[in-house]
């Protein structure tokens, strides 16, 4: 079950190890983190209300998701920036629900390049 649940969450299945697998499983089984499930699920009822908050933020915001998301569609992502006066979408092509994982380097250039950062050299 949780092989198929990260395999669902990259956008890149294939690049998902069993080494990955199992460190999502050591992860749920820290204390706390099924609590903190539960409580997600149940606060999605809630969710719609949040929403509407969501345009009172005035902060620079770095807004990224992957163009292969299957858990929530980059769709929201582009909804996200129409509410959020000033925001940047970085949208990482091939990529899924979790694209600092799948791509680190792209992800902290991406965040590096939003905070006036110089970029990491490029590794040969």
């Amino acid at each position: 079950m949780i092989a198929a649940s990260v395999r669902n969450v990259y956008g890149q299945p294939d690049k998902v190890s069993p080494a990955l697998v199992d460190r999502y499983h050591e992860l749920t089984l820290r204390e706390g983190n099924r609590a903190s499930l539960t409580q997600r699920f149940q606060y999605r009822s809630g969710d719609a209300a949040l929403a509407g908050q969501i345009a009172q933020l005035r902060l620079p915001t770095l807004i990224m998701w992957g163009s292969e998301d299957r858990l929530i569609p980059p769709d929201h992502g582009q909804r996200f920036q129409k509410d959020i006066s000033g925001s940047e979408l970085q949208v990482f092509e091939g990529l899924g629900h979790v694209p600092h994982e799948e791509d680190p380097e792209a992800t902290v250039q991406a965040v590096k390049r939003f905070l006036g950062l110089p970029p990491a050299p490029i590794k040969n």
